[in-house]
């Protein structure tokens, strides 16, 4: 599969972006030039709101702080170096504790994996700051109900991670990995008062979980004014007419070229489409 985008830069430059998959490999150019998927992704931002968006809700930790970073990577330069850096050393460390290391030894990774973690939780943290008001005010507007977010930064609030990490060495040996720091952060969501997978129906957790990012597409766009794109697969999986008709409105005014896929055309007739197709077993066709 090879798909080809023109991008507009903010000097009003254009830039060619290509990506060509096959079962085997995949390969990005960006200008002409072999690129990184970063490098891509910097310039061409995408996120996806598909049936299975309100897992992000449902499930573990991991989805809600991937979801977090891509919004901290677009719009803290810095922050995938020191992202890249703190696996590194958590990979390092963790491979000590697998091996049943000495204390000692794991004590000699430890600064290096303070003084990474700090940074990414820094970034962290003023990002999900300066996205709490446009998230709570769509959120809360989606389900007529009061939403709220917060940042869990992966250990105790009351201690520094220096010491969280002394008090974890027996469950880091039990458990056989590295128990508090970054990488078991979670942004906490309340409905009302009650975490939202315990408070809301499958439909309000689409919601929810599309108001976490089509608040961050609006974050970003007051931010940084470079295009974004959005995926809007099968949007009325799991919404009601009412429901749909909101989160289409929503749409409709967020800052970004949206691609929607649908089985049926009147589940998008509400937005501005420029061009739609027909697809039909493997071939499609406009549609006038």
């Amino acid at each position: 599969m090879r798909v080809v985008a023109s991008l507009q830069t903010q000097n009003d430059r254009s830039i060619v972006a290509g990506v060509e998959v096959d079962s085997s490999s995949c390969q990005l150019r960006l200008a002409g030039e072999s690129s990184t998927a970063s490098e891509v992704a910097r310039v061409l931002p995408v996120q996806v709101i598909d049936p299975s968006i309100h897992r992000i809700l449902e499930e573990g930790s991991a989805r809600r702080r991937r979801l977090i970073d891509w919004g901290v990577f677009h719009v803290k330069p810095h922050f995938l170096d020191s992202w890249r850096k703190y696996q590194r050393v958590l990979a390092q460390r963790n491979a000590l504790i697998q091996n049943n290391a000495a204390d000692s030894a794991l004590h000699a990774w430890d600064p290096g994996l303070i003084a990474s973690a700090s940074a990414v939780q820094r970034d962290r943290e003023e990002y999900v700051h300066l996205l709490t008001p446009y998230f709570e005010s769509l959120a809360s507007d989606l389900l007529e109900l009061p939403v709220t977010v917060r940042y869990r930064q992966g250990w105790p609030a009351d201690q520094s991670l220096a010491a969280a990490l002394e008090m974890s060495r027996t469950r880091e040996r039990r458990q056989r990995t590295t128990v508090v720091g970054p990488h078991r952060a979670d942004a906490v969501i309340e409905v009302d008062g009650v975490i939202a997978r315990k408070r809301v129906s499958r439909g309000q957790q689409k919601l929810l979980a599309a108001a976490l990012i089509l608040s961050q597409i609006q974050l970003r766009a007051t931010i940084e004014p470079l295009p974004v794109c959005l995926l809007l697969d099968d949007p009325a999986a799991e919404l009601d007419v009412d429901n749909l008709g909101k989160l289409l409105r929503v749409v409709e005014r967020t800052p970004a070229q949206v691609i929607v896929t649908s089985l049926a055309e009147t589940h998008f007739a509400q937005l501005p489409m420029r061009q739609s197709f027909h697809v039909e077993q493997g071939g499609f066709r406009q549609v006038i």
